[in-house]
Formats: C-alpha cells, sequence, structure tokens
C-alpha cells in the first residue's frame, strides 16, 4: 500500500513539471540627447539568432569564435535591418549595427544606432525579428526617453507599433 501511494505521489509530481519552450528576444531602447539618435541593444538567445540567419541564406557565421567570418556583421545588419525597421512621417531612418558581443551563455547582443531625428518626433517601430522561424516568438521592447517610457511586446499578430519622443 504505501509503495502504490509513493508511485503515485511521484506520478502526480512529475507530471506537474512540464517543459515549455519560450522564444523571447529584449531590446532596450532610448533617445539619446547628446546624440539625438534612437539608440538600441537587442539581447537574443544565440543559437536561435544563428538558426534564423541560416534560414534568411547566410552561411555559417561561427559568431563569437575564432572562425567568425570577416563579413558577419554584415550578414547581421542585413537580417536585422529585414526585420527591425523605424521609420518617421513613413520615411525609413537608416539603423548602423555598432557593434556585437557573444557571451558565454548563449546570448548574442546586438547594438544599433539611428541616424540623427528630432525629439519631437513620433515613429514607428516593425519588429518582427526571428518571428519567421518560431511561431510563439514574443519581442520585447522597452523604450526610454528623458521624461517616458514604453513597453511593447511584438508577436505574429502584432508587428508595429508607434512611439513618441
Amino acid at each position: 500500500m504505501l509503495k502504490r501511494i509513493a508511485t503515485v505521489f511521484f506520478l502526480v509530481i512529475s507530471m506537474s513539471f512540464t517543459y515549455h519552450e519560450f522564444f523571447v528576444s529584449v531590446t532596450e531602447g532610448h533617445y539619446s540627447e547628446s546624440e539625438q539618435t534612437l539608440q538600441f541593444t537587442m539581447k537574443f538567445i544565440g543559437h536561435d539568432l544563428e538558426k534564423a540567419l541560416e534560414i534568411a541564406g547566410a552561411p555559417n557565421l561561427n559568431l563569437g569564435t575564432e572562425k567568425e567570418l570577416p563579413n558577419a556583421n554584415e550578414y547581421l545588419l542585413k537580417y536585422i535591418s529585414s526585420k527591425f525597421s523605424i521609420k518617421n512621417n513613413d520615411k525609413p531612418i537608416e539603423l548602423n549595427l555598432i557593434g556585437k558581443e557573444v557571451s558565454n551563455d548563449d546570448y548574442i547582443y546586438c547594438y544599433i544606432e539611428s541616424e540623427k531625428i528630432k525629439k519631437d518626433s513620433t515613429f514607428e517601430v516593425y519588429n518582427a525579428l526571428l518571428i519567421e522561424v518560431f511561431s510563439g516568438q514574443e519581442n520585447i521592447l522597452h523604450f526610454s526617453t528623458s521624461d517616458k517610457k514604453h513597453s511593447i511586446t511584438f508577436n505574429r499578430e502584432i508587428t508595429k507599433a508607434a512611439i513618441s519622443l
């Protein structure tokens, strides 16, 4: 009897721990008053970003290794620009990849900066990063100015949002 109770208890406990997969990127952004630019830090799970790059046609870039391709940043910017963009009055704002960091815990950080824009602007953000790879992908954007904070979650259904500076 005790053995049967222990077995049922074990089954109930083990079934309460189910495996969930979450696909999330986080982008921190702000308006730099001194530079008059939008500045973003994008945090990706490394193997998720590499899978998206591969699907987009990039060769194996070996990001963060000694074998990293010399033009890896070009592939990164091309992918990011195709899935993340900013418009001001329907005019695209140019984005530049300032650099990247590949950490030992499988995160890749990409640093993006816009061309100069005016502080009194309203702009539209398009964010569909990794959505073509993972149907449950969510992209969280935290954006701040000196006096405002915005948090927006993008996904397969919501890929655009407006932000006022």
